[in-house]
């Protein structure tokens, strides 16, 4: 394995309590041979969860910004970045030694565009995941890893994915106004396999992921009936945007069509942009995947 590729780790935090001094820890002790810097973007967090990185000492550089409203913290931490590689992480992570090289490895020799490892929940974890919803569509995103042949992966995980920077910028970053990080990665996900790209999992790679009870609460898994049509009306067709409309009113309520023709508004020029650009239609990512929607 070379290690000459500077890599950079993006965790966005938000009233994250222990979670984030924990994560930097863990990350701190395991073995790497590739040089890194960790990115952390403060979302106005009013619990302190930061304030350790004043006096912390680490081995790697670390930076720390402001998150602003209206702009994706990813896209933030990657615009100050200087790797080559962008590994995104929650800050609920415990790391294995080795970990960045294996998951790295696809991206550097070619086999995908963006990766995922395996997870699993920690036994220290005092609660379940944020997110439990009905719908077949919603189960495979939130059953990760949901599998199509071989290791190809249909969602990417929100608690960690990689992709190169050169990917990064060429596929136009997140999409803005995304509600909730889950979601945002979804149609990352979504938009990668649909512009003729690939997302594989690495299942050489197993990170712990530890689930505790932070104040103020995270809400954000609330907003995804928002966050799903604003992916229908970016990649789906016509019957699928109905299929979709659907499940959100069924799942969130009938008060979430309500912003449908903001949404509408606001995803139109990306639409465009993706819609000119595809190699594969909204069709063949849910028969590939045997996703039913």
């Amino acid at each position: 394995m070379p290690c000459q590729a500077p890599v950079s780790i993006i965790i966005p935090v938000k009233n994250s309590g222990v979670d984030l001094f924990m994560t930097m820890e863990s990350l701190k002790v395991s073995h790497t041979c590739l040089p890194y810097e960790v990115i952390i973007v403060n979302e106005d967090s009013i619990d302190g969860c930061c304030d350790f990185l004043m006096n912390y000492r680490f081995h790697q550089p670390v930076k720390l910004l402001k998150g602003h409203k209206g702009l994706p913290s990813r896209n933030l931490a990657a615009a100050h970045a200087s790797g080559e590689y962008l590994i995104f992480c929650s800050p609920r992570l415990y790391f294995e030694d080795d970990w960045m090289e294996l998951l790295l490895m696809p991206l550097m020799v070619g086999e995908a565009d963006c990766v995922s490892p395996q997870l699993t929940i920690h036994e220290s974890s005092r609660r379940k995941p944020p997110c439990s919803y009905e719908g077949l569509f919603l189960h495979s995103v939130q059953s990760f890893p949901w599998i199509g042949q071989g290791d190809e992966l249909s969602w990417l995980s929100w608690e960690c994915f990689a992709v190169s920077r050169a990917k990064f910028q060429e596929i136009g970053g997140m999409e803005e106004g995304f509600l909730s990080k889950e979601l945002e990665a979804a149609e990352f996900s979504l938009r990668i396999w649909l512009l003729g790209g690939s997302c594989r999992l690495v299942s050489g790679v197993l990170l712990k992921v530890v689930f505790r009870q932070n104040f103020p609460n995270d809400d954000s898994s609330n907003q995804w009936g928002e966050d799903l049509l604003s992916i229908s009306h970016l990649h789906f067709s016509d019957i699928r945007i109905a299929s979709c409309r659907e499940l959100v009113s069924q799942v969130f309520g009938l008060d979430i069509l309500h912003n449908e023709n903001a949404i509408l508004d606001r995803v139109a020029l990306s639409k465009e942009k993706y819609a000119v650009r595809r190699i594969r239609d909204d069709s063949w990512f849910f028969q590939h995947f045997g996703i039913p929607v």
